[in-house]
């Protein structure tokens, strides 16, 4: 049986709401305010827990080596050199500490993804309720097993990585005493097609890791959210942003951060849609148009009853349509005319 993992005092597992989780990423680049505005709007909306990332030292990408990052946008591609790439985005923690304490002051539960020893220790010292690892972490063994002290449960982003180096990546985690671990589901480009979503791989990783799954959405639309909710997903993160349109980085597939309120709503619906098993009805049961027997041909006293003797109508005044068997060849104890509800005291037991 899977166990949920707490993010804070959120439940994320089977039997629990499916959790979305807000992502801003570092689409505000080094515009705080922008960071502030966005979280202030996903609290406004009810969004269970926010996201971002704490990339404070650009010396995580190595300088000079030529390694390039290209995403696509809303209106064609980009390669840019990843280490400017990184340089661009950087913030100083303090300005990630003003983040986190209006995190704290809204009262909305905070993750980020970490690169590195430091910002690992800072999102727990902030209070944040998790850390993330993003897909080119899977195999980062000193990490996973540094944020293991950390104290905070961990999402794995699992994207275009073997299912050997996820179930490592877990072995690890739980070998270091990480409080919990949540495998979310990257398809892989951004945005990702339909196609390469593969939902069918997210209770390979609930049965063969016994964790918690989650779907990273890098889709342009909203229609992966819900397909993945009726598979199971525990958890569902999407990028928000003003204008996902922009030439930025993975912000192709984010949702117009003005949807927040819609998206949560529908997150909610979509998740209380699956009800349980066996069958739970909320509402009484109404059984009045539930048909019964009634006499279709003369019977008289002492005759035996056949099919042909009876017909089925709604409202059951009498004998119900299910017990036709029990009626079928027995002796009525009267005679009956056609049109009257076919009672048990008319039959012979």
């Amino acid at each position: 049986m899977t166990t949920p993992v707490y993010l804070g005092k959120i439940p994320v597992g089977p039997g629990h709401p499916t959790v979305f989780v807000a992502e801003t990423g570092s689409f505000f680049n080094q515009d705080m305010e922008m960071a502030e505005r966005y979280l202030r709007l996903a609290a406004e909306a009810g969004v269970p827990v926010f996201k971002t990332e704490v990339l404070h030292d650009a010396d995580v990408c190595l300088a000079g080596t030529g390694l390039e990052t290209h995403f696509n946008h809303a209106y064609g591609h980009c390669v840019e050199d990843y280490r400017a790439y990184v340089e661009r985005k950087i913030l100083p923690l303090s300005a990630y500490g003003r983040l986190f304490g209006l995190c704290r002051e809204l009262g909305v539960p905070f993750v980020a993804s970490v690169f590195d020893y430091r910002g690992a220790d800072f999102v727990a010292e902030q209070g944040g309720a998790g850390i993330k690892l993003s897909r080119n972490n899977i195999t980062n063994l000193p990490l996973i097993r540094h944020i293991a002290r950390t104290g905070l449960p961990l999402i794995l982003d699992a994207g275009v990585v073997y299912l050997e180096e996820v179930a490592r990546a877990v072995h690890w985690a739980r070998e270091s005493g990480v409080k919990g671990v949540i495998v979310n589901h990257h398809p892989g480009a951004n945005p990702a097609p339909a196609g390469v979503h593969n939902f069918r791989v997210m209770e390979t990783y609930r049965s063969a890791l016994g964790l918690p799954v989650g779907l990273s959405c890098h889709y342009r639309g909203e229609e992966m959210m819900w397909v993945a909710i009726g598979a199971g997903a525990d958890l569902l993160e999407k990028g928000v942003d003003d204008d996902p349109d922009r030439k930025e980085g993975d912000l192709v597939s984010a949702a117009p951060i003005r949807d927040l309120g819609r998206l949560v709503r529908k997150v909610r619906e979509c998740w209380e849609s699956l009800g349980a098993a066996p069958l739970q009805h909320r509402e009484p049961r109404d059984l009045s148009a539930r048909c019964g027997v009634v006499v279709a041909a003369p019977i008289r006293a002492g005759e035996v009853i056949r099919e042909e003797h009876l017909r089925f109508a709604w409202p059951a005044l009498g004998v119900p349509v299910d017990r036709w068997d029990e009626v079928v060849g027995r002796p009525v104890a009267r005679s009956l005319e056609p049109g009257q509800p076919l009672k048990w005291s008319d039959v012979s037991l």
